[in-house]
Parts: structure tokens; C-alpha cells; sequence
């Protein structure tokens, strides 16, 4: 019955949703991680010419270095806009309308880690819009970064009114050129960009369709009205030129901008096979400007001038070993039973000796359709079968390979993420009140904290939570921007499985009507703190 209801469930989010935009959930381990790259990614049955989406994070545990363009919408013209801490809007458009469809990435967030903790990546205001301004619908699916140094647990809020605004300071947003041959179409393109109001000019709430029109506007201008305003580089502005043969560098390769007296972090891969019997190593850099010379695959300075940066490297052979490959993260629904993971080894310097391979899970029987690989038959299939009552969460599987003599040795650690499903329940309606009753499928243990975001008119007013008897509820909620939010506690934690976990009750002053609530976010931790995987099905 439940493998019914979650099928019939994925066919009307299928027949409502002709795309949907997505940002991952990352778990950071490393505790001398300071960057992350976050990929916001888009799956699109339609052509879309134009989006716009808005992502709000923690700010005092991230720092949006960089916005850049995905790889499916180079030929777009973007604006981003990074002046509110902890917001950041994003709208583009194709100005040759030509349009998007099928999957990609549609912008890359460059956070830097400030201080450990947690940080949601709530994704909402996500607009598609196809060559005659046609919205195309269109869902979304939130994320988080959390860094495993410190969990944090969201605070329980007191109850306040929404800020009031204030004009944030403008900071020149860093922006990410790639020196490449542009063709006579991409310099139309750049030259309508370039043409465009700067972004502190327009507004925090540009709609797409006001982004339509300015830019359409702007593309049927004529070259004999068009007034040539010279482009001149602020004088607190500089920029620092990253070159790189191999690799991965941050910032990237190309010009980037960056305020005068700013404080530049560089880095870049330590090593990097090339095959199976040659790698490159990072020897350094050679700095000029600001920059200087090292011997460090790391450079920190003080940028106050333009600068340069050539990230030097130099080929060694492979020292004989082997490498598993596979999944670093293994994402699951609760109606899945048994999962399938290739694996393969990488037989590196021509070692050429038998290996046997082992697997051990949390909460899983793991078997593997091949023990021991060669270099001739190098792949196998870890089989998981998860175990009965499996509840919502973070899982680790180890694999071991290894030579006979044991002298070979290769270890990995999978995350194995177990999700539950939220989904709001039917609303009901009387002369003053409205009651959306929101449902978890799958067993989740251990719920102590809640985070949930909705979309509210200014007429509808939050009253309370309801939940299960003998649990308490401590809230309290805020505006932020357009999204109404709510987080608190319950005491004591508690379990459930395939049921109403809360219900929210509200009041509304006049008629009321569907799309004046909409849930868009669901987010719960454990008496430990640690964020519980929830997706939210969303209405």
C-alpha cells in the first residue's frame, strides 16, 4: 500500500512539474576544509529562455565568494545579487532566445566556511520561463552544508516582528572570466550584457518578466541611439589572473575581481593522475603583483594591486598500488529495499597482483558479486540490502582492498543517506482558521528540532503547532525576505512512523484561497543536533 501511495505521489508531482531545480545536501568531513563549491542544478522537460531563483544560507557559517554561470547557460546573460548577507538572487536570460531543456547545472555558489556549523540552502522564488514569457512549472528542492566539526542545532526562536529594511552595504560581487576566443555571436551577447543597468541599480525583487522586458528592450535598441558609456575598472577594484595546467585551482582559472586590501585565499590540488601510470604533482606557484612565489599548493595575500598567479607542476611516474573507485554518496528512499553499487579497482604503476575486496555497513547486508578483481577483470557490484525498520539518516559503509601479503592496502567510506518524505496533508477550512496537517512516510527517530518555511500572505496569521499528545512544542517565527519561518523544539524527542507529525493552524481575515500558504521547506535534527534527511514532496 505504501509503494502505491509514494508511485501515485511521484505521478502527480510528474504531471504538475514540467522541471524542477534542485541544490544538493553536502556533508563536509575535513575539518581543514575552508572552500565549497555547490552546484544548483536543473532538470527540464521543456525549453526555458529565462529563470530566476533566490538562496538563502546561514552567513555566519558561509561566504558567498562567487556566483558563476553553469556549464548548460553560458550563452545566458546573468545578474546576480549579493548584497543582502545570507540572500543571494540569481536571474538570467537567453537574449537569442534560443532555450534550455533536459539536465544541467544552472549556477555554481562558491561558499567559503567561516565558521563551522550548519547552514540550510533554502531554494525558493525558482521561475522558469519559456521564448513567449509563458511560466513553465516548475518545483524545488532545497539543500545544506554541514561541517561535522561542530553540529549545530537550529536555536529555538522567540517570537518576533519582520525587520525592518535596511539598506545593505554595496560590495562589488567578484566575477569569474574565462579568457577564451569568443565568436562573433558571444561578443553580441557580451555586448549586450555589458550594456545592461548595474546590478545595484535594480531591484532585490526583480521578477523574470521584468528581466524579460529590460533586456528585450535593451536587444531592439539601435547601434544610432545607443549611447556608448566608457567602461572604466573602479579604482577598488582589482583583479587576479590564475593560470593552470592541471587541476582544479581556486579562484579559477581565468580573471576574477576582487576589492582592494581584500584578503585572497589560492589553493589547488596537491596531486593528480593523468593515467594509471603517470601523475602531476603541485610544486608551487610563481606570483607576481601582490602574489609571491611558494612552494605550497596554498597561497594566502593581501591583493592590493592587479596581480598574476601560475601554478606550477611537475610529472612523476605512479608508485605501484591501487585505488577503489565508487560513490562517495549513496542516496536512498525508504521504499527501496535492496540498492546496487559498481565498484571498480584502479590498478596504478602496473601492479598487477590479485586483490580481494570486503564490505561492512551500518544497518545493511552487503554482499559483493565479486571478491577477489585483476587487472583484467577490475570491476564488481556491493549489493546492500537494507534492513527491516530502517529509519531516516546518515549511514557508513567501509570497503577494504587489499593484496594477499596484505602490503597493498586501499580503504574507502561511503555515506550511505537513508530519506523519509514530507508532504502536506489536506487543508481544512472553517470560518476563521486553516489547519495543513503535514505527514512524514518512513520511520524517523529521534526528532528534536524543526525548521519549516512556507510562502504566507500578509493576511493569513501564524497561531500554532499542533503535534502528538505529550509532546511540547517550544517555536517561534520570523519573516525573512518573502518567506515566513518557523523553528523551535519538542520535548521530549520523539519517534514516528507513517504519520501527521505536525499540524499548523492559522487565521485568515478574508476569503482565503490555496496559494496563500504554501509549504516550501521541511528540515528536522536529532537530540544530537544532526540535521535528519527529509525531502519534502511539495504542493
Amino acid at each position: 500500500m505504501r509503494k502505491k501511495f509514494l508511485i501515485l505521489i511521484f505521478l502527480l508531482i510528474s504531471i504538475s512539474f514540467a522541471a524542477i531545480v534542485e541544490i544538493p545536501s553536502i556533508t563536509i568531513n575535513n575539518p581543514s576544509q575552508t572552500f565549497v563549491d555547490v552546484n544548483i542544478s536543473f532538470s527540464s522537460e521543456k525549453n526555458f529562455t529565462g529563470y530566476q531563483l533566490t538562496i538563502q544560507y546561514n552567513h555566519q557559517v558561509l561566504k558567498i565568494l562567487d556566483v558563476q554561470k553553469g556549464p548548460a547557460v553560458s550563452l545566458f546573460t546573468v545578474m546576480t545579487n549579493t548584497n543582502t548577507p545570507g540572500t543571494i538572487r540569481i536571474a538570467g536570460f537567453n537574449p537569442t532566445l534560443s532555450g534550455v531543456s533536459g539536465n544541467g547545472i544552472l549556477a555554481i555558489l562558491k561558499f567559503q566556511i567561516v565558521n563551522p556549523g550548519y547552514s540550510n540552502l533554502i531554494l525558493s522564488s525558482v521561475k522558469l520561463s519559456d521564448a513567449n514569457g509563458q511560466t513553465i512549472p516548475c518545483s524545488a528542492s532545497s539543500g545544506f552544508i554541514r561541517t561535522d566539526q561542530s553540529p549545530q542545532k537550529p536555536e529555538k526562536l522567540q517570537p518576533q516582528r519582520p525587520p525592518e529594511e535596511t539598506k545593505p552595504k554595496e560590495k562589488p560581487v567578484p566575477v569569474t572570466v574565462r579568457p577564451t576566443a569568443k565568436s562573433e555571436s558571444d561578443r553580441s551577447s557580451q555586448k549586450l550584457q555589458e550594456s545592461q543597468p548595474p546590478l545595484s541599480t535594480l531591484p532585490e525583487n526583480l521578477d523574470i518578466d521584468e528581466l524579460l522586458t529590460l533586456l528585450e528592450m535593451e536587444k531592439t535598441e539601435t547601434k544610432e541611439t545607443r549611447k556608448e558609456i566608457p567602461r572604466q575598472k573602479p579604482g577598488d577594484i582589482v583583479t587576479l589572473l590564475v593560470l593552470s595546467d592541471y587541476g582544479n585551482p581556486y579562484p579559477g582559472v581565468g580573471v576574477t575581481s576582487f576589492t582592494k586590501g581584500e584578503k585572497v585565499n589560492c589553493q589547488v590540488e596537491s596531486e593528480i593522475l593523468i593515467s594509471d601510470t603517470e601523475k602531476v604533482v603541485c610544486i608551487g606557484c610563481e606570483g607576481k603583483g601582490s602574489a609571491f612565489n611558494t612552494k605550497n599548493n596554498t597561497l594566502s595575500f593581501v591583493i592590493d594591486r592587479d596581480s598574476k598567479i601560475i601554478w606550477k607542476w611537475k610529472k612523476l611516474p605512479v608508485e605501484p598500488g591501487i585505488l577503489i573507485e565508487t560513490e562517495n554518496e549513496i542516496r536512498i528512499d525508504s521504499s527501496k529495499k535492496q540498492i546496487s553499487v559498481p565498484i571498480k579497482i584502479r590498478f596504478l604503476g602496473n601492479f598487477n597482483k590479485p586483490i580481494y575486496i570486503q564490505a561492512a555497513a551500518q544497518n545493511f547486508d552487503a554482499t559483493l558479486t565479486e571478491t577477489c578483481l585483476t587487472p583484467q577483470k577490475n570491476q564488481s557490484t556491493l549489493i546492500l540490502h537494507r534492513k527491516d525498520d530502517l529509519s531516516a539518516g546518515s549511514y557508513i559503509l567501509e570497503l577494504l582492498a587489499q593484496s594477499e601479503d596484505k602490503k597493498t592496502i586501499d580503504k574507502k567510506k561511503i555515506n550511505i543517506i537513508s530519506y523519509g518524505y514530507a508532504s502536506a496533508g489536506e487543508t481544512i477550512i472553517d470560518e476563521t482558521s486553516i489547519k495543513i496537517p503535514l505527514r512524514l512516510t518512513g520511520l524517523v527517530k529521534n526528532i528534536s528540532s524543526f525548521g519549516i518555511n512556507l510562502k504566507l500572505d500578509r493576511t493569513i496569521r501564524f497561531i500554532a503547532i499542533e503535534t502528538l499528545p505529550d509532546i511540547k512544542v517550544l517555536s517561534g517565527q520570523s519573516y525573512k525576505g518573502s518567506t515566513f519561518e518557523i523553528k523551535g523544539g519538542c520535548v521530549p524527542s520523539f519517534n514516528i512512523k507513517d504519520g501527521t507529525i505536525f499540524t499548523l493552524v492559522l487565521n485568515y481575515s478574508k476569503d482565503f484561497s490555496p496559494d496563500m500558504v504554501k509549504i516550501i521547506g521541511f528540515s528536522l535534527w536529532d537530540d544530537r543536533g544532526e540535521s535528519i534527511p527529509i525531502l519534502y514532496l511539495k504542493q
